[in-house]
């Protein structure tokens, strides 16, 4: 079911339900008014009929008032239809209106025409219903002051329904031709209200890969404009995913463009080698491009995981003890320091909780000690070392390499695919970056610090640290 349709039947069904409740309450309001209307009606007819009788028979005149209401009584005719009300002479309802006079000594003085020749009611004075002529009466009997006559009026039952059938009739007819006006006022309502909304769906089929921009809210109704304010965020979002996507392709290809082109070069210069000197020295040189081709893709790969973390996946972090991951880290690295002929030591420590990502955590100890090794001259020292401040856990891995004396300089280098100036060691200037994304999800800050005479430490805060 449509929006639409839902507030359509919504909508309609409560209206019939509000106005059926009201139609109801004003025909049980109706019948109570209509009984008292009639029942005071037939009282005042049977005292007025009394009151006549009573004059005509002081006057003598009682035989001749009867041979008068016998000879006007309605035409016959009228009795064919009961549905007819206006005649030439009366009105319909006449009929359905009798009374008597009865005296003292139980002898009828006298009727209307159409009134049966026994007693209509038992009842001494007052109200009640009887059923005579195959029809229930609303009988009112009443004696004079000193009950030597007794005057019976009644009325049949079905006047004051056909009254009340009437006024309910009234109230309804309009309600029901009014009711399809209603739907289709309503259904037209309900559609110009949701424009807006349908305009915003076709902006969200219209879209694509190539076209995120941000959906206009300008006309928005106020309940729709959280939904239109969280699609331009979703929208946001997959345009930077989308973005750093293209710009870490094009990164990647550059990247991996130069190591490619030196394994094809070193690889032709070994197939046209003539003697096993030429040969060999190409082979290494080609197992040298080997090595960097892999760090690289090893450092863009774990560039892609850190930048897809961040960019929705939620990783429950769990307490990490920062000095037994750093050995654990280091302890991996030992061959590469061995290799530059440098020495790598961590500092003595207790234990150092954070709340953090293992994997994360350890792929940011990796890069800064890796990057400390690569860039320090053989028999120089690498150092990890931590330290509490505030209790706010430190992490330092500190270098005797050539540093970054320039403050500027030092902080593009957490930029991507950015190396130091003068530089000659191989790299391709993604682990900074990889470092400081690491460091932003868990709330922590770098720092690169100079180091004297030469070096650089680079400093890790984390947030405060986990009570024992």
């Amino acid at each position: 079911m449509s929006l639409r349709q839902y507030l359509l039947y919504s909508v309609m069904l409560i209206i019939t339900l509000v106005s059926g409740i009201t139609i109801w309450s004003s025909h049980q309001e109706s019948q109570h008014e209509v009984q008292e209307l009639f029942d005071a009606q037939l009282a005042r007819s049977a005292r007025l009929m009394l009151s006549l009788a009573l004059t005509e028979v002081n006057e003598g005149n009682l035989k001749t008032l009867q041979d008068m209401i016998l000879h006007n009584r309605l035409r016959m005719e009228a009795q064919k239809s009961d549905d007819s009300e206006e005649l030439a002479d009366g009105h319909a309802y006449e009929r359905k209106l009798v009374f008597q006079v009865w005296d003292s000594h139980g002898n009828m003085v006298l009727r209307s025409a159409n009134a049966p020749l026994y007693p209509m009611t038992t009842t001494d004075s007052g109200y009640s219903d009887q059923n005579f002529d195959n029809n229930l009466w609303r009988v009112f009997s009443l004696w004079n002051f000193d009950h030597s006559y007794q005057v019976m009026a009644a009325e049949r039952g079905d006047v004051r329904d056909e009254l009340i059938d009437s006024i309910i009739q009234r109230l309804l007819l309009p309600f029901m031709i009014a009711l399809p006006v209603l739907a289709w006022l309503v259904w037209m309502a309900v559609g110009w209200g949701l424009i807006p909304l349908r305009r915003v769906a076709d902006e969200v089929k219209n879209r694509n890969i190539n076209y995120l921009d941000k959906l206009d809210t300008g006309g928005v109704p106020e309940e729709v404009r959280p939904l239109v304010d969280e699609l331009n965020r979703l929208f946001s979002t997959l345009n930077a995913s989308v973005e750093k996507e293209r710009r870490f392709t094009s990164d990647a290809a550059h990247e991996l463009r130069t190591p490619l082109a030196a394994l094809k070069t070193h690889a032709q210069l070994a197939a046209a080698a003539e003697d096993s000197l030429q040969v060999k020295q190409s082979i290494e040189q080609i197992l040298v491009g080997v090595d960097r081709a892999s760090h690289v893709v090893d450092q863009l790969l774990a560039l892609a995981r850190v930048e897809y973390t961040g960019q929705g996946t939620r990783i429950a972090f769990k307490s990490v003890d920062l000095h037994q991951l750093s050995i654990d880290v280091v302890s991996d690295l030992v061959g590469l320091a061995a290799e530059q002929g440098v020495e790598l030591s961590v500092q003595e420590s207790e234990a150092l909780k954070v709340r953090g990502d293992v994997t994360g955590l350890a792929m940011l100890i990796r890069n800064l000690v890796d990057n400390a090794i690569r860039y320090s001259p053989p028999g120089s020292e690498v150092k990890v070392a931590f330290c509490l401040s505030d209790r706010h856990p430190i992490l330092h891995v500190i270098d005797n390499g050539p540093g970054i004396p320039d403050p500027i300089e030092r902080e593009k280098m957490f930029e991507r695919f950015r190396r130091g100036e003068g530089l000659q060691q191989t790299g391709c200037g993604i682990g900074l970056s990889i470092v400081r994304s690491i460091a932003d999800s868990h709330g922590a800050e770098v720092r690169l610090l100079p180091v004297e005479p030469q070096g650089l430490d680079v400093e890790v805060v984390f947030p405060v640290a986990e009570s024992s």
